[in-house]
């Protein structure tokens, strides 16, 4: 028969129990607090771990290839990158410079031009008026603060790449060191579920890359291409662009048709028809055929969820975000899966 000494005890000890899990809640709610407002902190380690699990890869093929240590390898593709990246920008800085002038000349063209097709109508002409009378008061002072943001976004954006770049060399030079640094912080039976979150992450981010690099390759050659068949002006500039905001999944898409299409209404709408409908075609030709090919079903994100990570992180991290939602999705569901859903498993196991 249980003594009456043992009720303080096991009163003491629930209440122990309660403290520790309220102790836990309060630390994840600080934990996400902290997060949230050093956001830029946040997704600038990210971009960083992103771009050296790059190199890392990068620097391994390297290696293998040549027969060489990590670090030389490393170093080797440093260099050639930065060569490349060089010679880049010298070969078609001439081209890429004149067609982009050419661009920012065209596309207030094909907005104006839009602009007096939508006045043309009565709902237009109707909804312009509201919108002028709406904003004439503050225009000046509008454009005036949002040239001075955007030039300070683009200052700080600089910085925050250049940052990037070095941050990105440390950790793929030792990524030991900082795995370890991490684990050793967190408690012990923590630690094998975290480490295998890291290593999951790593693959699936590294697939993910290889897979993206060639897509957006592919998406530039072809919207440069179609763009060129087309003869619509600045065709270089606008499939390089195509390619880039390829980086931001369904978003980018439909981003990249929006200078082009005004680029192609300075020729005539015939033309501007046309670009969307190769904007169509090439982006089919992608979703159905050249990402199922490069990316593994465990690197492929679903539309909804694709279009929900890129909402969710822009509304949460600002929309800097946008250009990291697809990698942090991946990361997300690949947290949910090791630490909730395997965990679960092996407990019922």
């Amino acid at each position: 028969m249980p003594s009456s000494s043992d009720h303080p005890q096991r009163r003491a000890s629930s209440l122990g129990e309660f403290a520790r899990k309220v102790g836990v809640v309060v630390l994840i709610g600080a934990m996400a607090y902290a997060v949230w407002r050093l956001a830029d902190l946040v997704l600038l380690l990210f971009a960083s771990t992103l771009f050296a699990i790059g190199l890392r890869a990068g620097a391994k093929f390297l290696g293998r290839r040549l027969h060489c240590g990590l670090p030389f390898a490393l170093g080797l593709l440093l260099v050639g990158l930065l060569l490349a990246t060089g010679a880049a920008l010298w070969f078609f800085g001439t081209v890429a410079a004149a067609q982009l002038g050419e661009l920012a000349r065209q596309i207030p063209v094909g907005a104006g031009l839009l602009l007096s097709k939508i006045q043309s109508t009565p709902f237009g002409r109707f909804a312009l008026e509201q919108a002028r009378t709406a904003g004439v008061a503050g225009a000046t002072g509008w454009a005036a603060s949002l040239v001075s943001t955007l030039a300070q976004d683009i200052v700080v954006g600089v910085g925050y790449a250049v940052l990037t770049f070095f941050t990105s060399i440390y950790l793929a030079a030792q990524p030991d060191l900082y795995r370890q640094m991490c684990l050793r912080v967190l408690p012990m039976g923590w630690r094998p579920r975290m480490a295998a979150l890291f290593a999951r992450t790593v693959d699936v981010l590294r697939h993910w890359m290889a897979g993206q690099f060639v897509v957006m390759v592919v998406i530039g050659v072809l919207s440069g291409l179609g763009l060129w068949a087309l003869g619509i002006e600045a065709a270089f500039a606008l499939g390089l662009v195509g390619g880039l905001l390829t980086f931001i999944p369904y978003v980018g898409a439909i981003l990249a048709a929006v200078p082009a299409t005004l680029v192609a209404l300075t020729q005539g709408p015939t033309q501007a028809g046309m670009v969307l409908v190769m904007y169509m075609g090439v982006h089919f030709i992608e979703g159905n055929f050249i990402t199922p090919l490069v990316q593994a079903k465990a690197t492929a994100l679903p539309p909804v969820l694709a279009l929900l990570g890129t909402v969710g992180f822009s509304v949460l991290f600002g929309p800097s975000a946008v250009l990291l939602a697809a990698p942090l999705t991946l990361f997300v569901i690949v947290a949910i899966d090791v630490l909730w859903v395997e965990q679960g498993l092996e407990q019922q196991a």
